[in-house]
């Protein structure tokens, strides 16, 4: 207590008004701003009281000079009108100086010493100049501390120089009344300073613990900010009381339910597990942790399993099926070689003998196929399948695979695909190879989940060799999907989406590294999510047997900090 009582009389007698903390800022700005509000009321009052006391005056006390006195106040309660009106419609400001406050404080101390010296102007009656003038500053006094409770340097200001004119009148006339009224005024003073003292303190306590509040709140929010929460409020009707952004963004203001749910809220793609308190006092606080990974742990984990099954009920529908396959030729086979035989019982002409045969050859034939693609099948996932290497023209070869993409089924892709393949570029290679390793490239482009068109260039990169580049806009891929991109059986597109015209199982971009590095061609992918994919296939400069000069072909557009990474690629 001490130490407020210290801290508001160093703040009433200072010469200087306290700027220093966040309170001070606020009190000061609040302080103006009150002040400003009740210039108009004062100089009103200060008119009715002028008018009254002079009418006193003139009924009580003849022959007196209050008209001066009227005139000083007159010219004052016009200087508050004309200070009113000079600054009524200014927009209210964030921060002020001081400056006027201080300006006020000189006003106040001229309010004072106008009222305070009532008496020197009522005449010559010493004991009736007192009594009027005590009974003029005392509620003078009072009205201004219940108006201005917070800005008690005003108040006092204007209260210390009314009585040191009175009491400069009751030295000069040595009255003993004026002595009395003088010690009474100075238990007024002394009166009106604790209401002072009290009101501001209080005041200044809930401006300190507002101010605190909003810290408090603001240091919540911004926890709440960085945790990647959505956090909010609310009352007993649902309505929100306060929440951060990204309840904002994502959630209603209002709840229809301020209970838990089991399972997570989907919102634009996200998923959200709802958890909610009841705090007495408080509100209903609804916090939303996002959950989305979970959710795509446990989709990939049933989509594992999902593809497990599929898998094995293609081995066995597989296994079926190469049973039929291998047994239908083999009974046709049986059959005939013993019509035929040396040991039949049938007796067979020539023709007949030719046709048995020719069906012989017929089924053995596709027993051959069938094993053959059997073999690849397998050496392919050993890593020894040989490719049949011969000079292949990269330009018809692109051109057939976009031709295939542009009829049947594909042909709503006839427009998206634009293609840009100089004519004189050909490379050793297995040709069936290269165009499986371009038809699944750009056929995982159209399946990439845009409406943009799909770019495909070929030309030399000096130091790299011939490259292929196929450029789409679709969703794209994360690192950590574009590292297992080329995984069997694995999806870059999320686990719960589908596409219509997506019927592969995960092998395609599988199948054309395998193809690729069969002989000796590299594929690379760069891919940002939401901006696309671009894959570059490398023909080394070794396989490459026509090319056109650099200068004069519109083709690839890699970028520099690509070339290492091919180089090296490409060895």
């Amino acid at each position: 207590m001490a130490k407020q009582e210290k801290s508001f009389l160093s703040y009433v007698t200072g010469n200087a008004l306290p700027r220093e903390t966040a309170v001070d800022r606020l009190i000061l700005l609040q302080q103006h701003m009150d002040f400003s509000r009740h210039k108009l009321v004062m100089a009103l009052i200060m008119l009715v009281n002028t008018i009254g006391a002079s009418f006193l005056v003139h009924r009580w006390v003849p022959n007196t000079n209050i008209e001066a006195w009227i005139t000083i106040n007159l010219g004052l309660a016009l200087l508050l009108v004309v200070d009113f009106l000079l600054k009524r419609g200014r927009p209210a400001p964030k921060q002020v100086s001081g400056k006027y406050l201080r300006r006020s404080e000189f006003l106040a101390i001229a309010f004072g010493l106008s009222w305070g010296s009532l008496p020197f102007f009522v005449g010559p009656d010493e004991n009736a100049a007192m009594i009027m003038g005590g009974l003029m500053i005392t509620p003078m006094s009072a009205g201004m501390a219940s108006m201005l409770t917070r800005v008690p340097r005003i108040v006092l200001r204007y209260a210390t120089a009314a009585f040191v004119a009175c009491a400069a009148y009751s030295a000069f006339y040595q009255s003993v009344t004026g002595a009395t009224i003088c010690a009474m005024m100075i238990f007024f003073k002394f009166a009106l300073y604790l209401g002072a003292r009290s009101s501001y303190l209080v005041y200044r306590s809930d401006i300190d613990a507002t101010i605190k509040a909003e810290e408090s709140r603001d240091l919540l929010i911004g926890a709440l900010e960085a945790s990647h929460q959505a956090f909010a409020i609310f009352n007993d009707v649902g309505d929100v009381i306060v929440e951060n952004q990204l309840h904002q963004k994502v959630f209603s203001l209002r709840e229809d339910s301020l209970e838990p749910v089991d399972k997570p809220i989907r919102r634009d793609g996200v998923y959200w597990q709802k958890s909610v308190e009841h705090i007495t006092g408080v509100g209903t606080v609804v916090v939303y942790t996002d959950v989305t990974r979970m959710e795509e742990v446990r989709f990939e984990i049933e989509n594992a399993r999902n593809e497990a099954e599929a898998a094995n009920e293609a081995k066995t529908r597989f296994l079926a099926s190469m049973s039929a396959e291998l047994k239908v030729p083999l009974d046709v086979i049986s059959a005939c070689a013993g019509v035929i035989g040396s040991s039949s019982n049938i007796p067979c002409n020539e023709e007949e003998v030719s046709t048995y045969a020719d069906k012989i050859g017929e089924q053995a034939m596709i027993l051959s196929s069938t094993l053959d693609g059997i073999i690849n099948f397998t050496r392919m996932e050993r890593d020894d399948y040989l490719a049949q290497s011969s000079e292949v023209s990269v330009s018809e070869v692109i051109n057939n695979v976009v031709r295939k993409f542009t009829e049947g089924e594909y042909a709503r892709f006839a427009d998206r695909l634009k293609v840009s393949v100089p004519q004189n570029l050909s490379a050793d290679m297995d040709e069936n190879s290269f165009e499986i390793i371009v038809r699944n490239i750009i056929k995982n482009a159209l399946e990439a989940g845009s409406s943009a068109p799909i770019v495909v260039k070929a030309g030399m990169v000096s130091g790299v060799g011939l490259v292929v580049m196929v450029r789409d806009r679709g969703r794209g891929m994360t690192q950590d999907v574009l590292e297992r991109a080329f995984e069997p059986f694995f999806h870059s597109r999320p686990a719960h989406q589908k596409y219509d015209h997506s019927t592969g199982v995960g092998l395609g971009l599988s199948v054309a590294r395998r193809l690729a590095d069969a002989q000796g061609l590299r594929i690379k992918l760069r891919s940002e999510p939401g901006r696309g994919t671009t894959a570059f296939i490398t023909v080394p400069e070794t396989l490459v047997r026509r090319a056109v000069p650099q200068d004069k072909t519109d083709a690839v557009d890699v970028a520099v900090n690509d070339l290492p990474e091919l180089q090296k690629k490409t060895g």
